[in-house]
């Protein structure tokens, strides 16, 4: 016992220790997606994160050892936050294709609302590296049901990230007729082979109200 009561007070410094650091890694990754979203991803040096944090070089290099490091926790970050805020709200969803339709409702939803994010999105390099196992499970899971009917799954997903990535950089260009974000969706869910019948039901279902809205960024 009076060992346990001696390793406490150690235990305790360990977690205050370990949370301080996580709070402060945080902040470096969301100063560093202020500075990503405004400057680009080539442009920025390792001042202007630490300038944008109010950190000193010392702390930054304390998390990070260099640019495309913090640039790959920064793109983790937002896949994480944007993928758990449509997750969700897809549990409730019965299939596959009305959770593909759902969660393209919610993310195109996002890249209209918030242009800054869908800027810095709508990149290749953070299209490949965003988490999508969830998609790429609806996919399987809808080839598997008979909703879905393609090839395989790359050349579906290739599709997919692609036309979320013209779809992107055409609302921050602004040429988004009228619409727009339902036809794209609705030729998408075309091109994986649903139906069009099933597309048409899954497009005239109520969409959920996002409890957990994703993070914005600064306009640039």
């Amino acid at each position: 016992m009076t060992a346990d009561h001696h390793d406490e007070p150690v235990n305790h410094r360990t977690r205050v220790g370990q949370q301080r650091r996580e709070r402060t890694r945080q902040k470096i990754v969301a100063a560093a997606l202020r500075v990503f979203a405004r400057m680009g991803t080539d442009a920025p040096m390792i001042e202007d994160f630490i300038a944008e944090a109010g950190i000193s070089r010392g702390t930054f290099y304390n998390h990070f050892s260099a640019t495309s490091e913090l640039l790959q926790a920064t793109i983790e970050w937002l896949s994480a936050d944007i993928i758990e805020s449509i997750e969700s709200e897809l549990s409730a969803q019965p299939s596959p294709l009305l959770r593909l339709t759902v969660g393209l409702r919610f993310w195109l939803g996002k890249a209209e609302q918030d242009l800054a994010w869908a800027a810095f999105v709508a990149r290749p390099e953070f299209i490949k590296e965003l988490q999508f196992e969830p998609v790429r499970r609806d996919l399987l899971e809808g080839r598997q049901s008979g909703q879905f009917s393609f090839p395989s799954e790359r050349v579906a997903f290739d599709m997919l990230a692609g036309t979320l990535i013209l779809a992107m950089r055409s609302y921050v260009q602004g040429q988004v007729p009228a619409g727009y974000t339902t036809d794209i969706i609705r030729i998408t869910l075309q091109g994986l082979g649903a139906s069009p019948a099933s597309i048409e039901l899954a497009l005239a279902q109520p969409m959920p109200v996002m409890r957990r809205p994703p993070m914005s960024l600064p306009p640039a």
